[in-house]
């Protein structure tokens, strides 16, 4: 059984503070109590440091994310990115309709996953209305690379309850930086990453 939890970083709006990029992040692990370790340990290590319930990249002290990533890279895990440059929206179909172009950057990081055996995956939930769950679903599902065909429950998850949701924006935050700011100080302590920038070159880093 393979565990694998999505979130993303940066935005997709047009507008002048808009960012430059979007990004977004699985990380796929044999066992999700491994993510939640990673976290009860630090907390119990750190807690003077840690101030919120909620992992969350922009707002923890550099401490606490270099334990974490220092952690994470104690257990297997597999990192699958896909890195959107919004530029290059006019490539994309209904590229300008924010809710369509966010489940197609889905599908096209869908297309990146690896499925090796029945998997449950957690995304961090941004849609409330039934029907563009639906959707949603139909789309990330038809595009996962599971030539196999294994069984797949798909779940939309609030990252409060799930602390691989918690890692997942962790590590989606780490590549944002990257592209964003130039600062790869967190990306480079990643392993086993497989990243993709789309609708560009559409080449692997």
């Amino acid at each position: 059984m393979s565990y694998i939890f999505i979130d993303e970083s940066g935005d997709l709006g047009t507008k002048k503070l808009s960012s430059r990029y979007f990004v977004m992040a699985a990380i796929k692990v044999d066992d999700p109590k491994k993510l939640d370790r990673i976290i009860s340990k630090t907390k119990k290590t750190l807690r003077k440091k840690i101030i919120t319930n909620e992992i969350k990249g922009s707002k923890l002290p550099k401490e606490i994310k270099f334990a974490l990533f220092n952690r994470l890279n104690n257990i297997d895990y597999e990192v699958f990115i896909i890195i959107f440059e919004k530029i290059y929206r006019y490539k994309v179909p209904m590229g300008y309709d924010n809710k369509k172009l966010y489940d197609i950057l889905s599908a096209e990081l869908a297309k990146e996953i690896n499925i090796d055996g029945p998997t449950e995956i957690y995304i961090d939930k941004s849609k409330n209305k039934p029907f563009e769950i639906i959707d949603f679903n139909k789309m990330f599902l038809e595009n996962l690379n599971n030539c196999k065909n294994y069984p797949i429950k798909l779940i939309h998850a609030n990252s409060m309850n799930f602390k691989g949701l918690q890692i997942a924006d962790l590590i989606s935050w780490a590549i944002f930086q990257s592209v964003e700011n130039n600062n790869s100080e967190f990306f480079d302590l990643l392993e086993n990453k497989k990243i993709k920038r789309v609708f560009e070159d559409e080449k692997n880093l």
